[in-house]
């Protein structure tokens, strides 16, 4: 028999020994040993003897109330999540989510009972595990929490009343790194000292359109009307990988400068003989696949196709070296035109979010606009005569 009962005072405990000779338990409490709940106690051991022979035992029919059934424990919620979130966001963004859950939650957390989770459990393991053992900083803990709290919904939002044993967390943030544009003579050296007409035309694209590294490299001839002074931004690519734009918002009309269209127009001349190449772009529901014919800008011609961000990123560095300009990435680029855009005091905060493809101002004050003095001084000038000072 490898099932059995035991009668306590005021319940009854079964017992079984799994096929690899594991003793478990489970117990029926507020079920007094009367002789029929002995009976049926018994009969439960007999079917479970009875499965475990079979190998059909399943613990969780058995004993659906069961505290330590499988869907009691983060564990499964984790599983849930895994299943679910998959298809729900892009494969660079899934890796980078999958990786922080299984080193820092799936450890900590598979095997704890959701329900017995306590303000004090996840206090211990932010400030314990995370911020003092693995000294993260207080950004990660944000996305890890995050993600957390999202597997935790899958099992609060089927409870009739819950309360979120994570909401009482507080993490000090630095202030954000000061932003550091281009200035216009810095601009002017790094357009003008450049020999090579290609990078050229990109660097003056790169700092006076607003566009990311991402979708300026894959911008092709067929996004392009410049005889209107139009791009149009329909893609992006990331680790090698061509999607649509992460949102609606990002797929837009961009306004271009005279001096980015010239820049374009250059372009167009030296790369127009080049084949078009088709490409497999992911479309926003991140499964579809669709093929498209692009004859893309930023020719390399040792690789025939368009420069990879890494490439670029070390052509970039080993430039702004040979003229003695201070290294910044290069996504600073729209760091820049935005930060210059807005020292003008021509245009205004929410045109400048349309043209970086922003819902809102939001993002234009806290990171991507920084006034220039030293490029705005014309700016009282323009007031006083507004004011008929």
């Amino acid at each position: 028999m490898s099932a059995g009962i035991e009668p306590l005072k005021t319940s009854i405990r079964i017992w079984w020994r799994d096929e690899h000779g594991k003793r478990d338990r489970e117990t029926l409490y507020d079920t007094p040993p009367t002789d029929t709940n002995l009976a049926k106690a018994n009969a439960i051991a007999q079917s479970i003897d009875t499965q475990i022979k079979m190998g059909t035992f399943d613990r969780d029919q058995t004993f659906p109330h069961s505290p330590k059934r499988k869907t009691s424990y983060f564990g499964y919620y984790i599983n849930q999540w895994r299943t679910t979130e998959a298809s729900l966001v892009s494969p660079t963004s899934w890796t980078t989510y999958l990786s922080k859950v299984e080193n820092h939650i799936a450890d900590h957390w598979t095997h704890k009972q959701i329900a017995k989770i306590r303000v004090e459990d996840v206090e211990a393991w932010v400030y314990g595990d995370l911020v003092k053992q693995k000294q993260l900083s207080s950004n990660t803990i944000k996305e890890i929490l995050g993600l957390w709290r999202k597997i935790y919904g899958y099992w609060s939002r089927h409870q009739a009343q819950v309360n979120d044993p994570s909401q009482y967390i507080k993490l000090n943030f630095n202030d954000p790194d000061d932003i550091y544009p281009f200035d216009k003579s810095e601009i002017s050296l790094i357009t003008q000292s450049e020999k090579d007409q290609a990078r050229r035309n990109l660097w003056t694209v790169m700092l006076w359109s607003g566009l990311s590294s991402h979708e300026l490299l894959p911008l092709a001839i067929e996004d392009l009307d410049l005889d209107d002074g139009y791009a149009y931004i329909k893609r992006g690519v990331v680790k090698g990988k061509y999607r649509v734009t992460k949102n609606r918002r990002r797929k837009r009309q961009v306004e271009l400068l005279p001096v980015v269209i010239k820049a374009l127009r250059s372009q167009l001349d030296l790369i127009k003989d080049n084949p078009a190449q088709t490409v497999m772009i992911t479309e926003r529901d991140h499964r579809t696949e669709r093929a498209h014919t692009l004859q893309f800008l930023w020719h390399n011609p040792n690789t025939g196709t368009h420069h990879t961000y890494e490439q670029l990123r070390h052509q970039w560095r080993d430039y702004l070296e040979s003229i003695n300009i201070d290294y910044r990435p290069l996504n600073n680029g729209r760091h820049t035109y935005a930060s210059q855009v807005l020292s003008t005091g021509v245009v205004s905060a929410e045109w400048l979010a349309k043209q970086l493809g922003h819902s809102n101002t939001d993002m234009i004050h806290k990171h991507y606009g920084k006034f220039i003095p030293q490029d705005s001084g014309h700016i009282i000038r323009l007031l006083s005569k507004a004011l008929d000072l």
